[in-house]
């Protein structure tokens, strides 16, 4: 289901005159030929050929409440808002002209039109009359939002809110302020317009707040372009235009995908110093883990080439994917110096070992890790509803697995007989045997 967002179309939307929403729902993937991304390209292609539209498309966000959903969410943050606004738009303008960067939107919109009321603060005092009356006269009288008293109907038994406004006739021109009087400090009513100074301006509908720093948001979709790229692409633009003082932040998907990569690199780490601790203490030995361990940069070629093939990217679920492969690979390693030690108690030299074991466990090898491939195939081939996003991680999975098992059988046994070789020239020369 996709989120589309018209921008200067004639209807209502959420007390705005000049927006509205289209929730649009898509037949299921069996019963249509083109991708959801595909759709949402061909709509915004459409929508921007009509004058005077500004539209994007988006997929429907999970949480509500109007939030947006697109991959870049960029605050900038400031002090002086118009500074920001200066820089936003000049960050967006160069963005917005890059390959793959669509839909792009700011918070940023025209502001309502208001009255500067500037006080004559040094005539005031000499005057007698203070700011404080000044604002109460303009607040009260031209606004209206003040509750003077409370008005009680006996016979309804309901109290309301009186307020006092000067009537729709004498708040018409902005020149109406300056004929409202207050009273100074000796009694004296001293009209506005001898102490104050009106300026017709505009200003923000809504001023965003990041980290309690004013903020603008810049929005963008992105059309065959990976968030990373867009997101290195972004930061090398906001590099060059923002200054001491202004900083930047993601907000939304490209932060969540920050945070995440962190937590399953983290968790990729944690699983390698796991797998070795709990090998070390099956083999009973410092050494044969890492024999073990080095069928998992081995799957990292394949995993990584088979995304490259499939026109894939690193995401989430990829990394996820490698996870889960780090925990499959290592049987094979595990099966092959597991029997050669086997072998080497009965009797065998090293050599005769490593040749003997490597036949015999050939045949689980291959039964084992074809049977993971074909069962992450459904996966891989991203059937059913919503499986573009899994299909990641079973094309990760099956490529590490196909490379682990054609690079670990050669690999593991050449790493055991050189590594066992020297370990035993070392524990001979620390014996003083000094013969090569």
């Amino acid at each position: 289901m996709n989120l589309f967002y018209l921008q200067g179309f004639g209807a209502g939307g959420a007390g705005q005159i000049n927006k509205a929403i289209i929730f649009t729902g898509l037949k299921k993937k069996a019963e249509r030929k083109k991708s959801q991304e595909q759709l949402k390209a061909e709509i915004r292609q459409k929508l921007n050929q009509i004058p005077g539209l500004r539209a994007t498309a988006e997929d429907i966000s999970m949480i509500g409440g109007g939030i947006r959903n697109v991959p870049i969410q960029y605050a900038i943050r400031g002090l002086d808002l118009d500074v920001l606004q200066d820089y936003t738009r000049q960050i967006t303008t160069e963005f917005a002209k890059l390959p793959g960067i669509v839909d792009v939107d700011t918070s940023l919109e025209a502001g309502k039109p208001e009255l500067k009321v500037f006080i004559d603060r040094n005539k005031a005092a000499d005057l007698g009359v203070s700011v404080g009356s000044i604002a109460d006269a303009v607040n009260i009288l031209m606004s209206g939002e003040v509750d003077i008293t409370k008005y009680k109907d006996e016979e309804k038994g309901r109290r309301y809110d009186v307020r006092v406004r000067l009537n729709p006739e004498d708040r018409v021109n902005p020149a109406d302020l300056g004929r409202i009087y207050v009273r100074a400090k000796d009694g004296r009513l001293v009209e506005l317009a001898s102490v104050i100074r009106i300026q017709e301006g505009g200003g923000p509908s809504v001023i965003y707040r990041v980290d309690r720093q004013r903020a603008t948001m810049i929005y963008a979709s992105l059309e065959k372009k990976p968030l990373a790229q867009a997101m290195e692409e972004l930061d090398g633009i906001s590099g060059k235009v923002l200054t001491p003082g202004y900083t930047a932040r993601y907000k939304g998907a490209a932060d969540t995908m920050k945070e995440s990569f962190q937590y399953l690199l983290f968790a990729l780490f944690l699983g390698i110093l796991m797998a070795y601790m709990v090998l070390a203490a099956q083999f009973e030995s410092f050494v044969h883990p890492f024999y073990v361990l080095l069928a998992m940069p081995l799957s990292f070629i394949g995993a990584f080439g088979a995304l490259l093939l499939a026109g894939k990217t690193i995401s989430i679920f990829s990394l996820i994917g490698l996870i889960l492969l780090m925990g499959l690979v290592k049987k094979n390693a595990i099966l092959l110096v597991d029997y050669t030690n086997v072998l080497r108690e009965r009797g065998l030299t090293r050599r005769e070992a490593i040749l003997q074991a490597g036949p015999v466990r050939l045949r689980p090898i291959l039964m084992t890790t074809l049977a993971m491939i074909f069962g992450m195939l459904p996966v891989a081939a991203g059937l059913g509803e919503g499986a573009e996003t899994r299909s990641p991680m079973g094309i990760a999975v099956i490529g590490g697995l196909l490379t682990s098992l054609f690079l670990t059988l050669v690999v593991v046994p050449s790493a055991y007989d050189l590594f066992d070789d020297w370990i035993e020239r070392f524990r001979r020369f620390r014996k003083g045997d000094q013969t090569p």
